[in-house]
């Protein structure tokens, strides 16, 4: 009997190590740290370019930028820039079957090197940014707010509710010591808390991200970073010549820098579209579960919600968003570049790319926009050297055929990422990803993913 139950026991744990090998999705390696980029053109966007540079890079600084001396190498002839930085996005929950390091390989794929997620889903970001700066895990540097802090009632799997003034303190004070970069106010907040949390967060110098709580003026939020260009008005996309000019000009006053993550609201009008959820190439790079259940209005009442119902065209919702940026920088106030990564038709890397494209668009210049989504960028998540090429800033780097800076259409010829030190070429990010797209398609993936989509949209249901 002993050995039959040795032998049964033998035979479970081999079958447990299997499932669990076949759910794991394809690791990439994470290369060694250093590199030398010989004769490339520096791009620090703002700087200017610095043409026949030889560029070294050990453990994760750039420890030398000097002449190229004739020497060449693998990248020579090409433009290096600062790596782009996502300070909007929204990653899966931690059992969502390594969609976690899906979004890590899109990122760099895209040339993202760093991200701020603005409010974990059903889990926190804490051990996988860990994982990441260690370098047991390919993937971008990761800033969190951790979990929302959000009033009763309010739609956000996973929130920290605040009843009150002392409640929110004591999420403040909480999310601190598990290790949050930020802390994130959502919707519903009672406005005698708001001021508690500020305060809090000042105390342990958190940045402030606000999505301006229903009922609370901006000018409540003195110094934060306001997301979406909420607290325009009910309903901002009818907004008036006066309360336009009052935002802007309260914004400076208050020095309230502003996210407004345009791609997020320009694709959400792909959801009324018939067969956009199945025929857009970019909605593709995300496994199936995405577009039938998580971004199908139908099976979601969350993406129901973010679906463009209200009673403006999509269209009209984004020109006015443009026409708000613009009177914003004409007032002086900060902007900045975030996707809202993981609302729907909104994908890793890809977006941040679009959203550089609708900053333009709304007439901010080009140049500009590249300091925004590097240095700038930087500075909001309090890394020094960040987004900039020097001697001791860290080695977050682009490398492409053509100067991106000139044209955005450049941004497709990415050859190289540099993350924390470590090269990735192009070909092997796009190699890993495709082991990504044929592992999320195997039957025995696509079930349970299917299954932990709809236990998700489950916990939306009111």
């Amino acid at each position: 009997m002993l050995r039959v139950a040795l032998g049964v026991s033998l035979v479970a744990a081999l079958c447990a190590g299997l499932l669990a090998w076949g759910l794991r999705p394809p690791s990439l390696a994470v290369p060694d740290t250093g590199l030398v980029l010989h004769d490339v053109t520096l791009v620090e966007p703002g700087r200017g370019n610095r043409p026949g540079r030889m560029l070294t890079v050990t453990g994760d600084r750039i420890t030398g930028i000097g002449d190229a001396q004739g020497e060449s190498g693998p990248y020579s002839g090409t433009f290096v820039l600062p790596g782009l930085v996502d300070l909007h996005v929204h990653h899966p929950p931690p059992w969502a079957l390594g969609e976690r390091e899906l979004y890590a390989l899109l990122f760099l794929a895209h040339g993202v090197t760093s991200v701020r997620d603005t409010g974990s889903v059903l889990g926190d970001l804490f051990t996988f940014r860990e994982r990441i700066a260690a370098g047991e895990l390919p993937g971008p540097r990761i800033r969190t707010c951790g979990p929302v802090l959000a009033g009763p009632g309010a739609l956000w799997p996973g929130a920290r509710e605040i009843a009150d003034a002392a409640s929110g303190r004591r999420a403040v004070e909480a999310l601190f010591r598990a290790g949050a970069d930020c802390i994130k106010i959502y919707n519903e907040v009672p406005d005698d808390a708001i001021a508690a949390i500020r305060e809090a967060a000042a105390e342990r110098s958190l940045p402030l991200v606000a999505h301006v709580p229903r009922g609370v003026s901006i000018l409540q939020l003195e110094g934060a970073e306001v997301q979406h260009l909420m607290g325009l008005g009910p309903r901002w996309w009818r907004v008036d010549p006066d309360r336009l000019a009052w935002y802007a000009r309260t914004s400076a006053q208050q020095r309230i820098a502003h996210t407004p993550t345009l791609v997020a609201f320009a694709r959400s009008a792909l959801l009324s579209e018939p067969g956009a959820l199945e025929s857009d190439p970019l909605a593709g790079l995300l496994p199936r579960h995405y577009r039938e259940i998580l971004w199908n209005p139908e099976r979601n009442p969350l993406a129901s919600e973010l679906a463009p119902s209200w009673d403006a065209p999509a269209a009209t919702r984004v020109a006015v968003m443009k026409e708000t940026l613009r009177a914003l920088r004409e007032a002086g106030v900060t902007i900045l570049a975030g996707s809202d990564t993981g609302n729907p038709m909104v994908v890793p890397g890809a977006a941040l790319h679009e959203e550089l494209r609708q900053l333009v668009d709304a007439g901010i210049p080009l140049e500009e926009v590249w300091v925004t989504a590097t240095r700038r960028a930087g500075e909001v998540l309090g890394v020094e050297g960040l987004g900039t090429l020097a001697e001791g800033a860290p080695a977050d780097l682009l490398v492409f055929r053509e100067d991106p800076t000139g044209d955005l259409t450049a941004l497709a010829g990415l050859e190289a990422v540099v993350a924390a030190g470590r090269l990735y070429p192009r070909e092997v990010l796009d190699s890993a990803l495709e082991r990504q797209r044929a592992h999320f398609e195997r039957p025995w993936i696509a079930g349970p993913s299917g299954l932990v989509a709809r236990a998700v949209t489950a916990l939306n249901t009111p």
